[in-house]
């Protein structure tokens, strides 16, 4: 287990997407990411970063900066400073946190231990780490990335095999969407979804822009969920809020 990890910035916000929008969490951003999707809108936690940046004070814009790695102390130390009494979540975020699943693995537990629990958001193509995590994780939002929004291949195999061992009490599945998207690819993604025993949450989130505005017509948006409501009972279409908010 790594006993330092390199995280890109750590703050206190509101979760600005999913089936969890506008609850109150604390982000631990992780460096480093295995994709450089098209559409991506932390570019800067693609890779290792020289420091920490932390936000001293909640949607103000005041930072401090931290020099990397950061020590399990580290870390325990600065959620504390973030923390107030009913505040229990955290986001476990990136880049793609996975890569540094030894230090989570140190981590988490410590983190735990003072009644925390765990939002993990990724891009769900390291089935081989989840398992080392699982346990003490409560909510995942796994994506299921596609070519045609990406610009990348997609990992449909490992995407199924991360679902198939992503034993979490809740688990929501997003598929986000440019004007662009392929609909045949998009069926097929729900399809192997399908194949997961259990029903998550489906999330259609189309790309927003830097005003907030969201770039997919509202025809297309309708029909994706129109299809996915042939496989699954709760679909939701959900844009991003960050830039709506002007919050992290």
């Amino acid at each position: 287990m790594a006993e330092k990890g390199n995280l890109e910035e750590i703050f206190d916000s509101v979760q600005g997407e999913g089936p969890l929008l506008g609850c109150r969490q604390i982000f631990l951003r992780f460096g480093g990411c295995n994709l450089s999707c098209a559409y991506c809108d932390t570019p800067q936690a693609r890779h290792l970063s020289a420091t920490c940046r932390f936000e001293t004070s909640p949607g103000t814009g005041n930072f401090e900066y931290i020099p990397n790695p950061l020590s399990l102390e580290d870390v325990e130390n600065l959620v504390e400073r973030l923390a107030f009494p009913g505040l229990r979540m955290i986001s476990i975020t990136g880049g793609e946190p996975l890569l540094q699943v030894d230090f989570l693995e140190s981590l988490l537990p410590r983190l735990q231990s003072k009644n925390y629990e765990f939002y993990l958001e990724t891009n769900s193509t390291l089935p081989d780490c989840l398992p080392r995590l699982v346990k003490y994780l409560s909510f995942a939002s796994c994506d299921i990335k596609l070519s045609s929004a990406t610009g990348e291949e997609n990992r449909f195999e490992e995407n199924l095999e991360f679902l198939l061992r992503c034993d979490v009490k809740h688990l929501f599945v997003k598929f986000v969407v440019t004007q662009s998207i392929d609909e045949d690819e998009f069926l097929e993604g729900l399809k192997l979804v399908k194949r997961v025993p259990r029903e998550p949450v489906v999330v259609i989130q189309p790309v927003t822009g830097r005003r907030g505005e969201v770039e997919v017509r509202a025809e297309k948006l309708l029909n994706l969920q129109k299809k996915a409501i042939e496989f699954f009972d709760d679909v939701r279409v959900i844009p991003r809020i960050h830039h709506t908010l002007s919050v992290l």
